[in-house]
Parts: structure tokens; sequence; C-alpha cells
């Protein structure tokens, strides 16, 4: 089956009998409340955590049956936090993400920089390229890091919440950029917490307790019941735009 599946992952920590899959060309937002399991889910459909039950798929094959330099080229996976190489400027960050094209000798050719060119250009950080990564602000090295992913040109983009640190205007940026790479052909999966950017993506994904609660179109997921179920009896969800609009009454 063409995408990247999560089946019946159990563990590590609160994961108990996850089931997600991630098409190519869609993207799926993933919620939750604190210590829910998102970021854990991400790492272990990244192939940074092991499961102690049930395994991950990419585009059919077990995951552990890809060597790091093809699981790379069609995997890329932003995290949240660092450790980030302060010391490299900014061209030089984003050229980390085409290690898994360069090989051991890592000789550079026109493709390669085109990529880097393109993922700074589309993330926003073109005019920061030769700043070092430490002079940046959050939301600026926020930009860096989704441009270091998307150098890769990856089939299946994984981001754990990808609009922290950036401004209103970022966020939207982001989010509109998410949408777009959805359309070219990419598979994404974002953690998310803001449930009105969930509401743009394709489909949406709730974890409460390490279980997957919910999945579908925004719609059918972002309901006044699930929603109060997660953060309180003061949610409340209107329609605009013929999208789910979830805001806080009083």
């Amino acid at each position: 089956m063409a995408g990247l599946e999560a089946r019946g992952i159990v563990g590590p920590f609160a994961l108990r009998g996850v089931d997600l899959l991630v098409r190519p060309g869609e993207w799926v937002a993933l919620l939750g409340p604190n210590g829910s399991g998102k970021s854990t889910l991400l790492r272990v459909m990244a192939g940074l955590l092991r499961p102690k039950g049930g395994g991950v798929y990419l585009e059919g094959k077990p995951l552990r049956a890809y060597g790091s330099y093809a699981r790379g080229r069609l995997l890329a996976y932003l995290p949240q936090g660092g450790p980030y190489p302060e010391g490299l400027v900014v061209e030089e960050v984003v050229r980390l993400g085409r290690l898994p094209y360069l090989g051991l000798w890592g000789r550079e050719g026109g493709e390669d920089r085109e990529a880097v060119a393109w993922a700074l250009e589309v993330a926003g950080a073109a005019h920061l390229r030769g700043r070092f990564l430490g002079t940046l602000s959050g939301g600026e090295r926020q930009r860096v890091l989704l441009a270091r992913a998307l150098a890769a040109r990856p089939r299946y983009l994984l981001l754990d919440e990808p609009t922290t640190y950036l401004d209103l205007a970022h966020q939207a940026e982001v989010v509109a950029l998410l949408r777009g790479l959805a359309e070219r052909g990419v598979g994404v999966l974002s953690v998310l917490h803001d449930p009105n950017q969930a509401a743009l993506a394709h489909r949406v994904a709730v974890l409460r307790d390490g279980r997957l609660l919910s999945e579908g179109p925004p719609g059918a997921v972002l309901t006044e019941p699930l929603l109060r179920g997660l953060y309180g009896p003061r949610v409340r969800v209107a329609l605009l735009e013929g999208r789910p609009h979830v805001y806080l009454d009083g």
C-alpha cells in the first residue's frame, strides 16, 4: 500500500494500539492534549523510536527494511527541539538535508544546489542564507529547520509543532505551505496544538491517553462533544466558510 502507515503501535511510553495512515498528496493534522503521545507517535513513524508492538510501513515495506540513505530520500522529520548546529550558517544547515543524496563523499551537484535554493525560498528563509543559525530568532530558526527538511524533497514530511515560535503571519504561511506540499503529492503529518490550524488539513487525527480517539475529515472530527471532552466545557465550534472554527465561550 502506498503511504506511511503505523499499524497497531504499542509503546514506547503511552501509545496503545495506534493505527494511522498518511497517503501521498494529503496533509494529516495530529491533535491531542499534552502527554497524549503525539510527539512519540511522530518519532516512531520517523524511525527514531522502536515500538514495543506493531510496526511502521513505508510504501508497503517495513520501515526498518530501508537503509538510512534510502529512508532519508523518502522521509524527512522536523523535530520540536534541538540540539541545533549553532556554528553553521543557514545555507550549510539547509544543505544537511541533502545528505541522503550526497553519500559517503558528500559531492554536491547542481541538483543539490537547486534543492537547497528551492527549500530556502519555499520556507521563507532565503534572506537568511548567510546568517549563523545561533544568531536567529526562534521564528527564523524554525523556518530554516523547515527548509532543511524540505531540501531532501521527501515524499513524506513529519513535523512536530511546525508553527511554534512563529507570529500569526508566518503561522499562516506555514499552514499554506503544508497544504501546497500536499497538493504537490507529498504526504504530510504534523503535530499541532491549534484546532483551527488543524481544520485546514485534509484529515485530522486525535490522540488521547495514547489511543486514537477519532480520525477523519475536519468537519467530522472537530465537533463540540469531542473537543469539550479534550479541552473543557467552554469549547464552541462554528462553521466558517464551510470549515470548523473553534473558540472559547466567555
